[in-house]
C-alpha cells in the first residue's frame, strides 16, 4: 500500500507534490499529494500542544520510571490497556489509543480510524475516532483525511492534538517492524497493586 509513496518521493515530481514540509492528504481522486489548508487556530493549537503535552508526558515518564532503557511496554487489546514492567520489577498500566501508524521512510501516515477491519481492536480506535469527528466539525482536513505525508515532527504534533482532544496526557511511539511506528494517545498511568 505504501509503495506508491516510496515512488511518488523518489521521482522528479511537480511542485504540487509533497515537499517534506507541512501536512499534506492524499487525493482519493487523483491520488496526488496536496498540501492541508491550516487555519491559523489549528497551526496555533498544534504548535501550544507541542510544549503543553510535551511537559505532561516528560512528568509522567519521570513519575513512572519509563525513562529507563531497561524497561519495556505490552499491549492488552481486548481491554486497551498499556502495560508498562519497570527495570525495578514493578508495573503501572494505563488506557491508551492508537492515534495512527507512520513510515518514517515515506512519511506515510494512516490514521487508525482508517485502518483496514482487524487491524486494530475497535477500543484502540476510539480516540481517533474522536480526533476525526473533531476535525470534521472544525474544518480540520488534517484530522478527516484517512492517508497523509508528514515528517516526524508533525507526526508528534497530530499525536498530541489527539491526545489533548481526548484528555489524556500521556504520548508514546513504539516501532513495529523495520519501518513503521505506531502512535500512542495514553491516559495517566497507575501502578499495579
Amino acid at each position: 500500500m505504501f509503495g506508491w509513496f516510496r515512488k511518488k518521493l523518489r521521482d522528479d515530481t511537480p511542485q504540487h507534490d509533497y515537499d517534506c514540509d507541512g501536512i499534506w492528504w492524499i487525493c482519493p481522486d487523483c491520488n496526488n499529494p496536496h498540501r492541508v489548508d491550516e487555519t491559523a487556530e489549528f497551526r496555533h493549537l498544534l504548535e501550544d500542544l507541542c510544549t503543553k503535552i510535551g511537559e505532561s508526558s516528560n512528568e509522567i515518564y519521570e513519575a513512572f520510571d519509563l525513562l529507563s532503557p531497561d524497561g519495556t511496554w505490552q499491549v492488552q487489546d481486548e481491554q486497551a490497556l498499556f502495560k508498562f514492567p519497570t527495570a525495578r520489577g514493578q508495573s503501572c498500566f494505563a488506557r491508551y489509543g492508537l492515534v495512527a501508524s507512520w513510515n518514517g521512510d515515506t512519511h506515510s501516515w494512516m490514521w487508525a480510524w482508517g485502518m483496514p477491519d482487524g487491524w486494530v481492536h475497535p477500543y484502540a480506535v476510539e480516540v481517533a475516532d474522536h480526533a476525526r469527528e473533531v476535525g470534521e466539525q472544525k474544518g480540520w482536513g488534517a484530522l478527516t483525511s484517512r492517508l497523509l505525508l508528514v515528517d516526524e515532527h508533525e507526526a508528534w504534533h497530530l499525536t498530541k492534538l489527539t491526545a489533548h482532544l481526548s484528555d489524556m496526557p500521556l504520548v508514546y511511539r513504539a516501532k513495529v517492524n523495520d519501518v513503521n511506528y505506531h502512535y500512542y494517545a495514553i491516559e495517566r498511568p497507575v501502578w499495579a497493586s
